[in-house]
């Protein structure tokens, strides 16, 4: 082990000499007022005065003078703040002057904006606590997860309402005639396009689902011949409902909701021109390639006829009128689903024809 024998110090130092007295038990206060009133002068190699270093700050710091305050050694005046009357002149929050009952929130919060708790006059309260049973969630000052989240304070009831009323002006009314009678809205008004907007509180506020588009077209304010119909038909498939003769369209491959109603439209346009297209083949369709079978050519009418020519011979009345309305009832009945209701009224067609009651 090494011991430290002896201490170095720098010549012609006033920090050393300082050390020097303190340690030979000099009076260090009398040696600094010699030092102040110039009886001693330290000058360096290059006779310029040497310049004292203060290791220590000449103020006194905050913990002595706490401490002298606490002990009694020092006494200080109370000094008011300079920003007193700026203090003293500041409201309280806007939330705690507001009257609900009076206030017209749509001024307050005209348009969306991050949640200000100071604003909302509402206890609200937002967050988590490992027991919610004993503690209540945060309370709204200083709520991060109120400021997160987007909110619809501007959206209330009354809001809307006037922002209704601001634009009405530039609207026109419905027509009242399609509110009264919904089936002339069909052939003025044969497309109709649905969608939806999701809202939901995420890490993304927009939702995959509101991309998708649904076209709903009515198939007889097309005007297509009876050839075009059924190539539209079997084109549509499984889109084309023959009950309510519409056809329905849902688009959802594209990125935005706007690409997919451009896309809707596209594949209408396809399907009304390719149905109206005439190629060399279809000149080749047979009676058996029809999509429906048609009263007319078939077998049944030859057979009636001919039943009917023997009903007359044998003396029965029949009526040749009713093969008409009996074609339209067979063809009903063989291209639509059986029932107990549609083979009856096929029965009672067939008597009233052949004129048996």
């Amino acid at each position: 082990m090494h011991r430290l024998t002896h201490v170095t110090a720098r010549n012609k130092s006033t920090l050393a000499d300082k050390l020097r007295s303190a340690v030979g038990g000099s009076d260090y206060g009398k040696t600094k007022q010699s030092f102040a009133g110039g009886s001693i002068s330290a000058k360096d190699e290059q006779g310029e005065d040497f310049r004292e270093l203060y290791v220590m700050p000449k103020r006194k710091l905050r913990g002595q003078t706490q401490l002298e305050q606490a002990t009694g050694r020092a006494e200080y005046k109370t000094r008011s703040r300079f920003d007193l009357i700026d203090r003293l002149s500041e409201r309280p929050p806007r939330s705690e002057e507001m009257d609900p009952e009076k206030q017209k929130w749509s001024d307050v919060w005209p348009a969306a904006r991050t949640f200000a708790a100071s604003v909302v006059p509402l206890p609200v309260r937002m967050g988590s606590r490992p027991n919610p049973e004993k503690r209540a969630p945060f309370k709204k000052e200083g709520n991060l997860e109120l400021v997160k989240i987007p909110n619809f304070l501007h959206l209330t009831p009354v809001a809307i309402q006037q922002h209704c009323e601001a634009i009405k002006k530039f609207c026109t009314p419905f027509p009242p005639e399609l509110l009264a009678n919904e089936s002339s809205s069909s052939s003025i008004l044969p497309i109709s396009v649905q969608y939806s907007t999701y809202i939901h509180q995420g890490t993304n506020i927009r939702d995959i689902r509101s991309r998708v588009v649904t076209m709903i077209v009515h198939v007889d304010s097309l005007k297509l011949s009876d050839s075009a119909m059924e190539k539209f038909i079997r084109l549509a498939g499984n889109r084309y409902d023959e009950k309510n003769r519409k056809l329905t369209i849902i688009t959802d491959r594209c990125h935005t909701r706007k690409q997919n109603l451009d896309y809707a439209h596209y594949l209408l346009t396809v399907l009304y021109h390719e149905a109206n297209k005439v190629e060399q083949w279809a000149e080749m369709k047979d009676r058996s390639d029809n999509l429906k079978v048609e009263f007319e050519g078939s077998s049944t009418k030859t057979k009636l006829v001919d039943l009917i020519e023997k009903a007359k011979t044998a003396g029965l009345e029949s009526d040749e009128k009713s093969i008409e309305k009996f074609g339209e009832m067979w063809k009903t009945y063989r291209n639509s689903e059986e029932t107990v209701e549609a083979t009856r009224e096929y029965g009672r067609q067939m008597k009233k024809l052949l004129g048996i009651n």
